[in-house]
């Protein structure tokens, strides 16, 4: 089987595995965990500091920050889902590198728990999602591993492309409506390039499989 069948297959399954319910939770909060941490980040780049990181039940999210760029900490949310779910993806090219980056990914995921996390729903979650990757880490074969990254990557990014569409509600809260008042563009627009970016990186990961075949 190609590369390409098989990136065909970890869609196809990815989407199938998105209509089942709690089966496909986990990977919503891995998604929701990246989409936060690289609002955290963000700001602390920019000069800021992070005041709290949460995670709800249904797999939405916030941090609260102070001070950093405003516009570059909205932007970087949705952005960087599809720039870790790359990143991932990319890192199952061999067993090794999966398994360094799973073993990162346990790494920050306790920075976050243990420096900004101030409540129960959030650190259960976050303990949760940690178990997890530390099961796949120890558990998972060479083999498997690669595959299993690659998967979870596609579970991940596909959710990087759906997510902004649920800006679209008429409410006027989220990243996108904080961008439409700082550029004064609007929301659409912010939900349209989160949603391109994640759908360009999905064709791109397609591409780069073109050298492996």
């Amino acid at each position: 089987m190609t590369q390409r069948m098989l990136f065909i297959g970890y869609c196809l399954f990815a989407i199938i595995i998105s209509y089942i319910p709690f089966i496909g939770l986990p990977f919503t909060y891995l998604a929701t965990i990246f989409h936060e941490m690289s609002h955290a980040l963000t700001a602390l780049i920019t000069g800021g500091q992070v005041v709290e990181f949460s995670l709800a039940i249904d797999g939405s999210g916030h941090v609260l920050s102070r001070g950093g760029s405003s516009f570059l900490i909205a932007i970087s949310g949705y952005l960087g889902v599809s720039i870790w779910a790359a990143l991932l993806f990319q890192a199952g090219t061999r067993n090794t590198l999966a398994r360094v980056t799973i073993g990162v990914l346990i790494a920050l995921f306790s920075v976050v728990l243990f420096l900004w996390v101030n409540n129960i729903m959030t650190a259960l979650i976050l303990a949760a999602v940690i178990g997890l990757l530390v099961l796949i880490l120890v558990k998972t074969n060479a083999k498997l591993m690669t595959h299993l990254s690659r998967f979870i990557a596609i579970l991940v990014l596909f959710n990087a492309i759906k997510s902004p569409l649920y800006l679209i509600d008429g409410r006027s809260v989220g990243d996108g409506a904080m961008l439409a008042n700082i550029t004064f563009l609007p929301e659409i627009v912010w939900v349209v390039l989160w949603c391109v970016t994640g759908l360009s990186v999905l064709y791109y990961l397609y591409q780069s499989l073109n050298k492996k075949e």
